[in-house]
């Protein structure tokens, strides 16, 4: 693969960061603030990243139903008017707060005018809905971004290409010697993908979306010695519940 989908999770990551310190600061307003403003820039330049793979075969296709459902989402469009007005010198969007039961609630200027209560609420709905187009993006264009999508017998088939033509992709040679230990091709196949990239954010699409990204189809036997999702790090709670349960019952409430 010539090109890297790594910014793109980068500014996902970056992004639920900001989320993820918006709930730690509780009662500091400064801090809270600092952080909501970087949550609208990071979270603005999500999209922007992803149009930087607008060369990828299919992508225009991909991306316009998305872009349109952003314009016509009242939300997406109230972030992207805060975000503008923000760096372009306007007064700090927080105007309020409550306190209750020692949780901290801050407000917009506008908040009456969304569905969500709170601020951080309305940035975790904000945040969900750019997780589930990144998530799509995995799904519908997976092997062209995803080294563990791509790098697969079923894929170099279409190809019309083999697992010796990807171990030269990866080491510069077949690699003989894995033939020698008695590695089948299957065997072959997960030893490479263990040597080339993979998704960084799907800790936050399993914590948020309860999904992962497309994995790639490997037998049984090598299925029972795979890493568990604990394993890989991908069990995950998203800041401000102290369980899945607890997040997924709130969000049902919310969205």
């Amino acid at each position: 693969m010539a090109y890297s989908f790594d910014i793109v999770d980068q500014k996902v990551n970056e992004t639920e960061f900001f989320l993820k310190k918006m709930v730690e600061a509780e009662s500091n307003w400064f801090e809270f603030s600092c952080y909501l403003t970087a949550f609208l820039s990071a979270s603005r330049t999500i999209t922007l990243a992803l149009q930087r793979f607008k060369f990828i075969d299919g992508f225009n296709d991909w991306y316009e139903p998305h872009q349109s459902v952003l314009k016509g989402d009242p939300l997406a469009k109230f972030f992207l008017e805060i975000r503008n007005d923000n760096v372009h010198g306007g007064p700090n969007p927080v105007v309020g707060v409550s306190f209750y039961h020692g949780k901290s609630k801050y407000r917009f200027k506008e908040q009456d005018k969304l569905e969500h209560g709170d601020i951080v609420s309305s940035c975790r709905i904000h945040f969900i809905k750019l997780l589930e187009i990144v998530h799509d993006c995995y799904v519908v264009l997976g092997v062209h971004i995803d080294p563990q999508q791509y790098y697969t017998k079923e894929n170099f088939s279409t190809l019309g290409c083999n697992i010796n033509d990807a171990e030269v992709e990866i080491w510069g040679w077949v690699m003989t010697s894995f033939i020698d230990d008695g590695m089948d091709e299957d065997d072959r196949w997960h030893e490479l993908r263990g040597r080339v990239g993979e998704c960084h954010i799907n800790h936050l699409f399993k914590g948020y979306l309860n999904k992962v990204t497309p994995q790639p189809n490997i037998p049984d036997r090598i299925q029972d010695f795979d890493f568990t999702d604990e394993d890989r790090g991908w069990t995950y709670i998203p800041p401000g519940f102290n369980t899945i349960d607890d997040y997924l019952k709130t969000i049902d409430k919310i969205k």
